[in-house]
């Protein structure tokens, strides 16, 4: 073998390492895309069962319309229990206990989640909800949520009754 054979052989294993680092670098690039891809499917998903919740205490609210003013919650609230379907219950009882079956699904589609639920008595009824759950706060998200909980993500909505 000759000099210049040897250089050329030590130039292509240098050639082939430079190519490993930009394969290596732009794999490193694809899965971070990855990982940002994953994050906005998990927020989304979150979002849409916020969404989701929000419709079904809509929904329970309507099944008893006299009990609507007793729906109340705060954030770091668990509401009292009872079995409103064995036993007889004024609206009250009823909205606790259906607000407590309510969260109980709530936290078990997101666990840690919290939900905070005020209805206004004065003038035309009305409902604020406003639902958390654990995960890296996206500023751009829960900035309009004054209320919102640190390293929580938050989504809130009203309607009328």
């Amino acid at each position: 073998m000759t000099a210049t054979h040897l250089k050329q052989q030590g130039f292509s294993v240098l050639e082939a390492l430079a190519a490993l680092m930009v394969l290596n670098l732009l794999c490193v690039g694809l899965m971070g895309w990855q990982l940002q891809a994953f994050q906005a499917q998990r927020q989304a998903l979150s979002l849409q069962h916020a969404v989701a919740m929000a419709q079904d205490l809509s929904q329970r609210m309507q099944v008893h319309p006299g009990a609507w003013r007793w729906y109340q919650l705060g954030l770091y609230d668990s509401p009292s229990t009872g079995d409103c379907k064995l036993l007889a219950c004024n609206a009250q009882q009823w909205a606790q206990a259906d607000l407590s079956e309510w969260l109980a699904e709530w936290r078990q589609r997101l666990p840690q989640a919290r939900a905070q639920v005020q209805t206004a008595v004065s003038g035309e009824p009305r409902v604020d909800l406003l639902l958390a759950w654990p995960g890296v706060s996206d500023a751009s998200f829960s900035a309009s949520v004054p209320d919102c909980p640190p390293r929580y993500n938050c989504w809130q909505t009203s309607w009328r009754l």
